[in-house]
């Protein structure tokens, strides 16, 4: 199936980022922040910050490490059958690649060939979210995939597995809960994210978009600023991307992750 645009909707589009851009410092669009935004808790209570710092961390900055949860046993088990699926193509499939090679592969409908990760959805998890949304709330997709090493002549033309500096177009209410099945470090691409605060800046400081970022990779990537969500496998943390600029980070020759 082909897909096309027409020079109205490419228009428009450029229009609502703009205007995203100028009034909510994100990329997500005008659109979205305005339907979304209501829907989710914008202001921080600083008497949360020791009482609840999880919640008091995604409120203010976007994004949050969580405290580890998790049996050994249950990451081990989930590795295991994350393992046997991850490059079978009966239940999982290549996103990206180039000459046979996979830079990216997705689990095809977890929670039908991989309903164990129903584990994962805590009682921890569930009052945090709740807390968030103060409200009932619907999981609306699950994905389970694996970033591989990308040679840097590739990488640095060619996105491959979201590794480029951007805001996801989704609804600003939606958030995401990532649990790593590996040992993440520098060298095994972690997710990088800047913060809601740090993201305005630098739309302010002129950030283009995912293609085109306008800015060094001084600017982009100062540690002063950026966060990388590194831990052993069991690691989990939530982030609202449409919210904070964010990439996955590049795996190191002989590394991946899960």
């Amino acid at each position: 199936m082909m897909k096309a645009h027409s020079k109205k909707s490419i228009l428009f589009n450029k229009i609502d980022i703009a205007i995203g851009k100028k009034l909510y410092g994100n990329t997500t669009g005008f659109t979205q922040n305005v339907n979304d935004r209501k829907k989710v808790l914008t202001k921080v209570d600083e008497t949360m910050k020791n009482a609840e710092p999880e919640l008091y961390s995604l409120i203010k900055n976007g994004f949050t490490e969580f405290p580890s949860q998790y049996d050994e046993s249950l990451i081990k088990n989930l590795q295991n059958k994350f393992q046997s699926l991850i490059e079978d193509d009966t239940f999982s499939f290549a996103h990206s690649g180039y000459k046979e090679q996979d830079f990216g592969r997705i689990i095809r409908d977890p929670s039908k060939v991989f309903p164990e990760i129903s584990k994962l959805i805590t009682k921890d998890v569930l009052a945090l979210v709740t807390k968030y949304y103060k409200t009932h709330f619907t999981i609306s997709n699950i994905q389970c995939g694996r970033n591989y090493y990308v040679p840097s002549e590739i990488r640095k033309n060619f996105e491959t597995f979201s590794n480029f500096w951007h805001n996801d177009k989704d609804p600003v209410s939606q958030f995401k809960y990532f649990v790593y099945l590996t040992n993440v470090t520098e060298k095994d691409g972690p997710f990088h994210a800047q913060t809601k605060d740090r993201t305005t800046e630098l739309i302010k400081m002129g950030f283009g978009n995912r293609f085109d970022y306008k800015l060094s990779e001084e600017i982009l990537e100062d540690p002063k600023y950026l966060a990388k969500m590194m831990g052993p496998a069991g690691t989990s943390f939530f982030a609202s991307p449409p919210l904070c600029l964010h990439r996955a980070g590049d795996p190191e020759k002989g590394h991946f992750r899960d």
